[in-house]
């Protein structure tokens, strides 16, 4: 360096010093990254190293004019819930991932039109990602569940008795350049404690081979799958086996991201000449035009294992509204409509629920929830029609 290249560049960084700023950064330099708006209510938890632990409480107090789900009479009661759940996360390194969920739940009907229960729920996860070769990545995972009742429009477990539920599952998939293909499997039982409705216990072993190519990285990219499930029921001669082939597309077009997929599908009773068959579909939409609003539209036709009758063809719908008034203030509607179709007793049923609620965060660890909700059945070739109005509200603590 010259001397009349030093007198250049002392007389520059004098002038930054006297206005206050910082020499310029040199030419080519990359701008700084912008800083991520900070969310006021999030959760912070409680933190140490790599472990991040988040406890919380509910409470809910429902109003329902027909708690039994009766057709002629109409029980109305008051049912109370209390809810303490804790979440673990563990992530001791970038690629690998622990999480640990566990929920207790009392319900407490005020007037004793229906039995008070207790519930468990617990749903544990993990992932390693680049195992052995880089981009091969495991999960796994369990989801457990007990109860003593069922939400109004679920149509495969028994209503107001106690059962068990628990689905395992192992996932291995390989990313490859603009490639990916993956395999699943999974376990799952329905286990009921009472004697009397053990032939409505099961159990699934299911295996899914599945694969995509990115046309358009995270724009368009098509996906295959086959999924193979056998049934293994405790009543003699009603194991069957079920075979779903999809072909479809999933990806992301300015503020819409969709995913899609139709196929075919195949359920065969193992000891009987017996099947069903028919078009699978599975859908799901999500609009978000402004940071406010958000719109998703979720649909699928499936077979699925039923109570008592061994195959049933659903068909689920589902569309959901959520909108911002402030950034203390949400609201969010709903609609669900569930089509079954049972191939024993030729029996048809349609349950479908409007439902809206009202959250406001009093703060960044409590949110009170206002709401109601409406459901329907109707039921033809056998008896089961009702209709609920709801009305609830409650209170979460969450650190």
């Amino acid at each position: 360096m010259n001397f009349r290249t030093g007198i250049i560049i002392g007389i520059v960084l004098a002038a930054c010093a006297v206005q206050g700023g910082e020499p310029p950064p040199p030419s080519g330099s990359l701008p700084a990254p912008a800083r991520l708006p900070i969310d006021p209510f999030e959760r912070h938890g409680l933190n140490s190293g790599h472990l991040q632990i988040f406890p919380s409480i509910e409470y809910d107090l429902t109003y329902t004019d027909n708690s039994t789900r009766a057709t002629d009479r109409r029980d109305e009661d008051l049912l109370q819930e209390y809810t303490p759940s804790v979440e673990v996360r563990f992530k001791p390194q970038e690629l690998i991932a622990l999480s640990f969920l566990y929920e207790f739940g009392w319900h407490d009907y005020a007037k004793d039109t229906a039995r008070d229960y207790l519930s468990h729920r617990s749903v544990t996860e993990g992932t390693v990602k680049n195992l052995l070769v880089e981009g091969l990545s495991l999960t796994f995972g369990d989801n457990y569940v007990q109860s003593a009742n069922t939400d109004a429009l679920q149509n495969l477990l028994l209503s107001f008795t106690r059962y068990q539920n628990n689905l395992a599952y192992t996932k291995l998939e390989y990313h490859l350049n603009r490639f990916t293909i993956g395999g699943k499997y999974s376990y799952a039982i329905i286990d009921y404690f009472a004697r009397a409705n053990r032939s409505s216990d099961y159990q699934s072993h299911s295996a899914e081979l599945a694969g995509g190519y990115a046309f358009l990285p995270d724009r368009l990219i098509a996906t295959a799958s086959y999924l193979f499930t056998r049934t293994l029921r405790t009543v003699p001669g009603e194991d069957f086996d079920t075979h779903t082939l999809l072909l479809g597309v999933q990806g992301a077009y300015s503020k819409l991201a969709f995913a899609g997929g139709a196929g075919y599908t195949v359920a065969q009773f193992i000891d009987r000449d017996q099947r069903d068959e028919g078009p699978a579909l599975t859908a799901h939409l999500a609009y978000t035009p402004t940071s406010r609003l958000v719109a998703s539209l979720d649909a699928s036709r499936r077979f699925a294992a039923a109570v008592q009758t061994g195959i049933s063809t659903e068909t689920d719908l589902r569309a959901a509204v959520s909108f911002m008034l402030t950034l203390r203030g949400r609201i969010n509607v709903d609609y669900t409509r569930n089509d079954s179709r049972r191939v024993i007793g030729n029996i048809d049923q349609l349950s479908f629920a409007y439902h809206a609620a009202f959250e406001y965060k009093l703060a960044r660890f409590a949110t009170a929830t206002i709401g109601y909700t409406r459901s329907e059945r109707q039921v033809s070739g056998a008896a089961g029609d009702f209709v609920i109005n709801e009305g609830r509200m409650g209170i979460r603590l969450a650190w």
